[in-house]
This record gives C-alpha cells, structure tokens and sequence, in this order.
C-alpha cells in the first residue's frame, strides 16, 4: 500500500466511515475505491475520471480536495497538463453516472447564478425607476406648506367693477358689532388654510356642504386651493366670489376692509349647484 493510499485510509476510518458509505454517497464502485486505497491506480479510470474519483473521495473523509488531487497526479506520474481523458475499459455504468451529475450539477448552478444576477439587475433599475418619478400632486393634507398667494390680484371693489358706462352699483353699508365671524361653505371639495389674530388654524380639506367658522377681532388670513368652490359670509353678510373653481386665492380680512368682500345688496348670490368641478 502506497502513502498516498494508507493517509486516504487512515483519513476515512478516523472519520469512521466505511468504503461502502462513501460508495453509496459517490456512486463509485467499491472495486474502485479499494484500488484507491491500495495505490493500484492501474485499477482506476483515466484522465478526468480519476481526478473526479479522489476529489470526491477527500470530500468524504475530510479531507482538501484540491491538495489531494495534486498528490495524486504525483504518486501518478501525471503532472502534465496533456492527459488521455479515453475512460479504460474498466469504467463502470455508475461511474459515468456520477460524472453525468457532476456536469449536470455544474451547468444547473451557472444558470441559477445568471438567473439570479438577471434578477438584481432588473430590481435595481426598477428601484431606480420608482425613485426618480416625480408625484403628479401634492398631499391634500400637508399641512407644513401654504398655498402660493396670489397677492397681485386685489379685492375686486364695486366701483372697479362696474362698466364705464353703467352706474356703479350700491356700496354694502359697513358692518356693526366687534369682531369678524366669517363661514365658509363648501360647494365642493376645497383645500383651506387660515390665521386668525396671528394663530394659525389647521390646513384641512373641506368637504362639499361642509362649513369653517372662523372669529377673529382683528383681521383674518384666508387661503383656499379652489377659490370658486366654496360660498362665504362675513359677520352673516354674504361675501362676493374670490375667484373661479381651481383659482387659488389668499386674502386679509380685516374690520377696515371688510365691506370690500361683501355682495351689494342686488346681487345673486351664487348658487350651491354651479359648483360641480373639482379642484
């Protein structure tokens, strides 16, 4: 028994495995392993077929397949590159077997790692994808940013409004009491944002046929995301239109100003039902 042999005994009875067990789970024949053992490579199949047999014998037993496989093409005499890979006659049917699934094993795991590589790469483009779309609007309830205020379109006065040809018409008379009370209306779904006497009121969404009362002593901040789609009043005078259904608008109301935004006392006011777009 040669001393590449005897250490690949030694190897497996230490790890207390039998010729047959490695048999069964190499699909090597046992005629085979022996001749293995005994250094007898005569016995053993030629070029890639040998290397395949030790290095799943070293597996086995514990052994480093690489460095044992080196061993063996010493103890053999095979050092060159150049081998005659024709199996011998003494190939058995399980033999070829095992390398038939080592081939099939190797080309199954090529394409899981291509699969696989295929997959990171479309995830990633995705991601980036999905990162760079810009929202087509923003949250109807962020409250952190106010409305663009359209602060080059003053109040329309009545006196403005009127053609020059035709008399204005009645001036509403000024309002009495302290204080503003202002109701708005919603004649459909309208973003609102407010201050009263410099306290913030909550931005929220105001839903058709609901109603915002905000009081206030001094002056009132109104801002509103669809100036057309609400109906409002100020100390229960009914207010003139701040602009078209999607305008936005912000306005100061205060007990100076305050007859500016109301109706004159001919006026329609505008009914619930004009209002059917949403903002």
């Amino acid at each position: 028994m040669s001393d590449f042999g005897t250490q690949l005994k030694q190897a497996r009875e230490n790890r207390g495995i039998s010729l047959r067990q490695i048999a069964t789970s190499t699909k090597i024949s046992v005629v085979a392993l022996e001749a293995l053992e005994r250094g007898d490579f005569s016995r053993l199949p030629g070029g890639i077929f040998s290397r395949a047999f030790v290095r799943s014998y070293a597996l086995e037993v514990g052994l480093n397949p690489d460095d044992v496989v080196a061993q063996f093409l010493v103890e053999l005499g095979a050092a060159a590159p150049a081998e005659d890979d024709t199996p011998r006659p003494d190939v058995t049917d399980d033999d070829r077997a095992f390398l038939e699934r080592q081939r099939k094993a190797g080309l199954a795991l090529r394409i899981g790692l291509a699969v696989l590589a295929l997959v990171i790469i479309a995830s990633v483009v995705a991601w980036q994808m999905t990162r760079g779309a810009a929202p087509t609007r923003p949250p109807a309830t962020d409250n952190s940013t106010p409305p663009a205020s359209d602060s080059s379109t003053p109040p329309v006065s009545a006196a403005a409004s009127a053609d020059a040809g035709t008399p204005p018409a009645a001036e509403p008379a000024p309002l009495t009491g302290d204080g503003l009370r202002i109701e708005i209306i919603a004649l459909d779904n309208c973003w609102l944002q407010a201050t009263t006497d410099g306290a913030r009121v909550p931005a929220r969404v105001l839903v058709r046929g609901e109603r915002q009362t905000l009081e206030a002593r001094r002056e009132v901040v109104l801002s509103l995301g669809s100036a057309g789609a609400v109906t409002w009043s100020i100390n229960g005078r009914a207010a003139r239109s701040l602009g078209r259904v999607g305008e936005v608008r912000s306005v100061t109301i205060s007990s100076a100003n305050a007859t500016e935004f109301l109706q004159p006392p001919d006026a329609h006011p505008t009914p619930i039902a004009s209002a059917t777009t949403r903002p």
